[in-house]
């Protein structure tokens, strides 16, 4: 199997893309399976496979995912992969000339609404297992580090922070990860990951630009 891109830029065609609740969901699954059937995804999210299909045939348009005929039973079996190992919105040069800047502000919301949802739903869970006075299932969880870095350090540390997943998937593919739990116990997660400076809480920043 060809290997993914490893970093690609968002198009405003992905933006538009992306700008389906239920594309994005059906593409993060995708994301975290690394191959699957539209059946697959549909099982795995409780959806119809033929809507996962006309969802996935609309990413695929966009270049956001691609066939994986390697892995396809016959003619008919269409198997799907992400395109890219990553995505980002890009620096600002970048996107000059877009034609739709609106693009980029409309999916930059829409991820912020769905880390609000997943941060306010894991909130209410510990909060349920707190006032019952059970142990926790692990359904998610929220942990929060602070450092004093140079801007050096800090991109040395954002490397090693996007090396984890891969790294992680690596081990996971070559059964380098014992697991107790057969493997089709297996539960759709999700990682998020904020490195923020303090000067961004409390404002200091916009003070520096303007002297």
């Amino acid at each position: 199997m060809t290997q993914a891109k490893s970093n690609v830029t968002l198009t405003t065609p992905m933006l538009k893309a992306m700008a389906n609740p239920l594309r994005r969901q059906i593409f993060d699954a995708l994301g975290a399976m690394q191959t699957g059937r539209a059946a697959d995804i549909g099982e795995l999210l409780g959806i119809a496979p033929n809507k996962v299909s006309f969802h996935l045939r609309e990413l695929a348009k966009a270049q956001m995912i691609e066939e994986a005929p390697e892995l396809a039973r016959d003619k008919r079996d269409r198997v799907w992969k992400p395109a890219a190992a990553a995505y980002t919105t890009g620096q600002p040069e970048e996107r000059r000339g877009d034609e739709s800047p609106s693009a980029i502000n409309a999916y930059l919301g829409q991820v912020i609404h769905d880390e609000q949802r997943r941060l306010e739903a894991t909130l209410q869970h510990a909060q349920r297992w707190y006032e019952a006075g059970e142990a926790p299932i692990d359904l998610a969880q929220l942990s929060t580090s602070n450092l004093m870095m140079t801007e050096d350090e800090r991109q040395e540390l954002q490397r090693r922070f996007d090396a984890v997943i891969p790294g992680f998937r690596a081990d996971q593919k070559a059964g380098k990860i014992p697991s107790s739990q057969p493997l089709n116990e297996r539960k759709l997660w999700h990682y998020s990951g904020l490195l923020s400076a303090d000067e961004l809480l409390n404002g200091s920043h916009q003070g520096d630009q303007s002297a």
